[in-house]
């Protein structure tokens, strides 16, 4: 078999990046045949580095700048652009409930005219996830207000979603005074009595069950939904009242009103929102720590001082009226993850160069990640991504091991993040794009014969089931995409006749397994957001860059953005091992026995390994094949037959196995 010779062209780019560019492909010295390299530090990182440092600058000195959280409910309800209603009818015992997400191709000479996305949404919890008050002093003076009652109020919501859902399964709450404890104030020391006279027995008995310790309230059939939570030591008590078994528990909407009448009792209708906001992040919690007790840290409540207000009730309606959305928003935490990550991608940025951009973003939110200065983070990401806001808030009123946790984990080494990855789905349902699969096009062959890399990957994953392995089926690892671009003839035959269809696929309806109708979304026209292009010529550099006088200034030196783009180029490459392509494996991808096909040390011509797959094996001659028949047809020389090509084959593949033994 003759050796197929030719690189990966080196002159195109990704979707959104510029002609007059920089390449992203930048290969230093002769290219070599048998070999690409991806650069991490060369002059398009370079320029990345130097958009990203003005523009998260810039985005600093905005956040710095506010002082107040303004969040209300119609920041909240921008984040329902495409999100359906969750059934009023679940049947009682489905521990997750299945929906699909309906999709069409606007490309009229493509032969895929729909997509069907189906997805899964858990309804179950194995254990509640332990909520305590936090030791740090963030978010426990908030804004100007004179109490804080956030802790009361996540609290409070958390028994309104749990009681909702069971609702809607035909299941009743009842109260566990046998597993919960009082928390006398007196005896606590530095607890305190939460004055509800205003409030009647049955109201004083709700809010003193969910604040005891361990769990105050439980389902039938003790299952346990996605926000149960076991209380220790808030610190606050009910007095004068005692919760027996046989009292009956609030159902959702009159346990909402009790939230809402706190809120015009103490003055905290400014709290409503972002409480709200941050019981619906508690799935996501759960999931980010599912290796770990779930446990979140709530601010210290301060509730010394009666102040009525009566604009919480005007409030809550709002609220409410939006209760079936919240709760699909609420319940699929990927949707929820993606929103908030969004605000560190940007488009136009391949795999190899993302390191670049995460570089300033780290140095911009180290010091008060160090400091657990949650509020001035928040605050800056909020500026990054207004409509996501709302989330970095609520996540992070649960304290330091919500997802807030992780940024600096993805940013200086680009691990990857539960509940982050690529979803056009979630990124539809919210509005927000997050990468490079969300609102694109497919832009075809070009006269050169090459291709997009991230078209390809972006075919692979929208036609998994046309491949005889499963490895495309699993989700993308993250939202950078693969650098370049690579030859027609490198591209498998699976997916081939799609790379002229200019796929442009159209978010439709969501379809939920239960019920026949298909639901088009809270609302029918939102679209996604116009997603931030820092390869755009007309993205602005902040006068001179972002090195004007007084602002931050990066430089590569103390920036371990080498070390995310490596990471994140060698996951995003890792996806596709099973897809042969000219020096994929020996530089990009780290061979592992487990890959299965001939393995080759990086940057060593050492055989380290014998294939073992026979699939990969045949991808990899069909490949071969491929080449030697256009480098033949490029030279004039006349074609084998079918025959004559296979038995070439197996014989040189005989004298390659003598060769080895």
């Amino acid at each position: 078999m003759s050796e197929p010779t030719g690189t990966p062209p080196t002159d195109g780019q990704p979707p959104g990046v510029p002609q007059n560019a920089p390449p992203l492909e930048e290969t230093p010295g002769p290219i070599r045949p048998d070999r690409f390299e991806p650069v991490f530090d060369g002059p398009t990182s370079q320029l990345v580095l130097s958009r990203s440092q003005a523009h998260w600058t810039r985005l600093s000195a905005l956040g710095r700048a506010s002082s107040r959280f303004d969040v209300s409910p119609l920041d909240l309800r921008a984040l329902l652009s495409r999100i359906p209603a969750l059934p009023n009818y679940i049947p009682k015992d489905a521990r997750f409930i299945a929906g699909s997400a309906q999709w069409s191709n606007t490309a009229t000479e493509c032969d895929a005219k729909t997509r069907v996305m189906p997805r899964n949404i858990s309804l179950r919890g194995t254990h509640p996830v332990v909520c305590r008050i936090s030791s740090l002093e963030t978010f426990q003076n908030w804004d100007r207000d004179t109490n804080n009652g956030l802790a009361l109020l996540i609290i409070g919501w958390a028994y309104v979603l749990c009681a909702n859902l069971a609702e809607r399964q035909g299941r009743s709450i009842s109260y566990a005074v046998q597993e919960a404890t009082s928390q006398d104030s007196a005896e606590e020391g530095g607890g305190q009595a939460l004055d509800l006279r205003y409030a009647p027995s049955a109201e004083r008995k709700w809010w003193k069950a969910i604040l005891a310790n361990g769990r105050g309230w439980g389902v039938e059939g003790d299952i346990v939904l996605p926000w149960a939570l076991s209380i220790e030591n808030i610190g606050v008590d009910v007095p004068d009242v005692a919760v027996l078994a046989t009292d009956l528990p609030p159902s959702s909407m009159q346990a909402a009103s009790y939230v809402g009448r706190l809120c015009v009792a103490y003055g905290l209708c400014g709290q409503l929102t972002p409480s709200l906001v941050a019981a619906l992040c508690i799935p996501l919690q759960y999931t980010i720590m599912s290796h770990w007790a779930p446990e979140m840290d709530l601010p210290k409540p301060s509730l010394a001082v009666p102040l009525f207000d009566p604009r919480g009730e005007a409030c809550l309606l709002k609220e409410l009226k939006l209760i079936d959305y919240y709760m699909t928003l609420s319940l699929d935490p990927s949707t929820i993850g993606c929103a908030m990550w969004s605000v560190f991608w940007t488009e136009g940025v391949p795999c190899n160069s993302a390191g670049a951009w995460f570089g300033p973003i780290a140095h911009v939110l180290r010091p008060f990640l160090e400091a657990n200065d949650h509020k001035s983070v928040v605050r800056i990401l909020s500026q990054a991504c207004p409509r996501a806001g709302p989330l970095w808030l609520g996540s992070a009123l649960l304290g330091p091991s919500s997802l807030i946790g992780r940024i600096e984990m993805y940013l200086d080494r680009g691990k990857w993040v539960p509940c982050t990855g690529p979803d056009p789905t979630s990124a539809m349902w919210t509005g927000l794009p997050h990468s490079f699969l969300d609102g694109y096009c497919t832009r075809g062959v070009t006269r050169r014969e090459t291709v997009s890399r991230a078209d390809v990957w972006r075919l692979r994953r929208e036609f998994p089931n046309k491949y005889r392995t499963r490895d495309l089926e699993q989700p993308l690892p993250h939202a950078w995409p693969p650098f370049g671009r690579m030859r027609r003839e490198d591209v498998e035959l699976e997916i081939r006749d799609h790379l002229v269809c200019n796929h442009r696929w159209k978010y439709v309806s969501w379809s939920w397994g239960t019920e026949e109708l298909d639901d088009v979304g809270f609302s029918s026209y939102s679209k996604l957001l116009r997603p931030l292009n820092i390869m755009a010529g007309q993205f602005d550099l902040g006068g001179d860059g972002g090195s004007q006088s007084g602002a931050l200034v990066v430089t590569n030196r103390g920036l371990n953005h080498i070390e995310a783009s490596d990471n994140l180029t060698s996951t995003m490459f890792s996806w596709a091992r099973s897809q042969v392509e000219l020096g994929f494996f020996e530089t990009v991808v780290p061979i592992r026995p487990v890959i299965g096909i001939r393995l080759v040390q990086r940057h060593s011509n050492q055989t380290t390994g014998e294939a073992s797959s026979p699939i990969l094996r045949e991808n990899i001659a069909k490949w071969a094949r491929q080449v030697t028949a256009s480098a033949k047809l490029a030279r004039g020389e006349p074609l084998l037959s079918e025959d004559e090509s296979t038995d070439e084959s197996e014989a040189e593949g005989n004298e390659e196995d003598g060769e080895s033994l």
